[in-house]
């Protein structure tokens, strides 16, 4: 899932005389109220769209008789959010905040039409990469936007706001999505977003004022002492490392997929596209350490601690997702509930992140430091994880569930303590940077997690079947069935039902037991890092 409650450092800061000139936004009218919570809809929007497709990914693969490819429905979404990160920090500064936030809302929109109206999944995995793309630009440039039209001592207020509806988003978009998909099918899910972002799109078109579409390229040619024209800031992203990181994500990717697929006859496809993985990651550190003048992830300025930092996002955010991808297709074949209440474990788990933040942040304020709460936090994760993995094991009863809201306390506490950890490493001046680089590791988390637990799952469940169903007439068209629907188990008589569930535990358990593991492997890692100076 998108991680979005702070990343307006991503978006270019006006310059240090333009501040000194420029008297502080003045206390917010009525007027500006409505429009800041007017472009706050659009935030929601995007934030439980990619919420929406966590709860009804499978129901949508498994209409397309493709369930195996499923996670590439919710790796799209972040895959465009990924490389899109970098790319928003200058647009609004070559073409103005407004007119980034208007195409961001259109390009959604039209991602939105084309998700409802894919006759493939190849077609809605596209689509899905576009709607993450834009839907990055839909929060992070409002982010900025809060910025530029309310006064710096009432942001942080406002951005605690922008936060609360991103949650809010994120916890409704599953039980939206899954009853949306239960009564009306999935494909409304995605039209039904369409009229509400095209009003959002005319209002922001209307209210917005007119001086957030100025670039700094305006600002550079009204400087009396400004001799040259100044170049597009666009010509400042890093190309080469854009392109480098996308090909390395991908050439990841398809290799975790044809790990879930490995057999005699894919084996030399694997090993060829873990060897691109590897020479992609060597390519990508040369060009950023040695070619690119402003680099993607400026490498050279990272100390031990702070890299340390980075590590911990893409391991927290992998381990997690790679359990909670799953979750939803887990109480569909377990316990054969609806997408709704399937969804709804998925809002208890977000109401643990938020009372988690809440209790962090009041004990980081008195007490001035965050190691100890890291550490606890992940001890907290990793028992909790290895609850589920004893507990849920051999079947589901409703007071297991009770194991998600400290599972999501101990996430949620985690966020900000690492975020103000890794602040205080951050090299004297180079905090946006830092910042930068923060997210983009916490959206490569997202990306690689759902794709290493639906790659382990899949290749553990295919096994177990293989090997239950021996015997049976017609197997292997009944195991592809079976992988690639769902609910087909449902259609199967009941000896088999019972087989085929079980041979779905057995398999399912081993992803809170990779959650556990990687939050073990966490616990070092931030063991030997100093306590944080506030």
């Amino acid at each position: 899932m998108a991680v979005t409650s702070e990343e307006s450092p991503l978006l270019r800061p006006r310059s240090d005389t333009d501040t000194k000139d420029t008297a502080a936004p003045p206390t917010p009218k009525r007027s500006d109220l409505i429009l800041i919570f007017g472009t706050f809809i659009g935030v929601f929007i995007a934030s439980a769209d990619e919420a929406l497709v966590i709860s009804t990914y499978s129901a949508i693969a498994s209409q397309f008789h493709h369930l195996s490819q499923g996670s590439w429905l919710l790796l799209a979404y972040n895959f465009g959010y990924c490389i899109s990160l970098p790319v928003y920090s200058v647009l609004g500064d070559a073409y103005g905040r407004k007119n980034v936030l208007i195409c961001s809302y259109t390009t959604f929109a039209v991602s939105c039409l084309a998700c409802g109206a894919s006759a493939t999944m190849t077609q809605l995995i596209l689509s899905r990469v576009l709607a993450g793309s834009s839907g990055a630009g839909m929060i992070i440039v409002v982010s900025v936007i809060l910025s530029d039209i309310i006064a710096p001592h009432e942001i942080a207020l406002y951005r605690s706001y922008q936060n609360i509806v991103n949650v809010a988003g994120r916890s409704l978009g599953g039980p939206i999505g899954g009853f949306l998909t239960d009564t009306i099918g999935w494909r409304w899910a995605f039209y039904g977003q369409i009229p509400i972002i095209l009003l959002c799109t005319v209002f922001v078109g209307i209210r917005l004022p007119s001086f957030l579409n100025d670039t700094l390229i305006d600002e550079a040619e009204d400087r009396a002492d400004q001799t040259e024209h100044r170049r597009s800031p666009v010509w400042d992203l890093d190309f080469s490392g854009i392109f480098t990181f996308s090909g390395t994500i991908l050439a990841l990717l398809f290799f975790l997929q044809e790990l879930g697929t490995l057999n005699e006859d894919t084996v030399l496809r694997t090993a060829l596209l873990g060897l691109g993985f590897v020479a992609g990651c060597i390519l990508f550190v040369t060009l950023e350490l040695f070619w690119a003048e402003k680099p993607l992830i400026p490498i050279r300025i990272y100390s031990s601690g702070i890299s340390a930092h980075f590590l911990l996002q893409v391991l927290l955010l992998g381990g997690r997702y790679a359990f909670l991808s799953n979750l939803v297709p887990y109480f569909i074949r377990v316990t054969n509930t609806s997408n709704l209440l399937a969804s709804l474990s998925l809002v208890v788990v977000a109401i643990g992140v938020a009372i988690g933040g809440v209790v962090c942040g009041l004990v980081i304020k008195y007490t001035k430091r965050c190691k100890s709460m890291t550490l606890a936090s992940i001890f907290n994760l990793t028992i909790c994880t290895l609850l589920i993995f004893i507990q849920w094991r051999n079947g589901f009863k409703l007071w297991y569930g009770i194991y998600l809201i400290p599972f999501g306390i101990a996430t949620g506490m985690l966020f900000p303590a690492l975020f103000v950890g890794m602040s205080t490493y951050a090299p004297e001046g180079k905090l946006h940077v830092c910042i930068g680089t923060y997210y983009l590791c916490q959206q490569l988390g997202l990306v690689i997690g759902p794709a290493a637990g639906s790659a382990l799952n899949q290749k553990l469940f295919a096994a177990r079947l293989g090997m239950t169903l021996e015997g049976l007439e017609d197997k292997s068209s009944i195991i592809h069935r079976i992988l690639n629907e769902v609910r087909f188990a449902n259609t199967l008589p009941s000896a088999l039902r019972e087989v085929v569930r079980s041979s779905y535990l057995d398999s399912f358990q081993y992803l809170p037991l990779l959650a556990t593991v990687v939050s073990a492997a966490m616990f070092p890692i931030a063991a030997i890092l100093r306590e944080s100076e506030m």
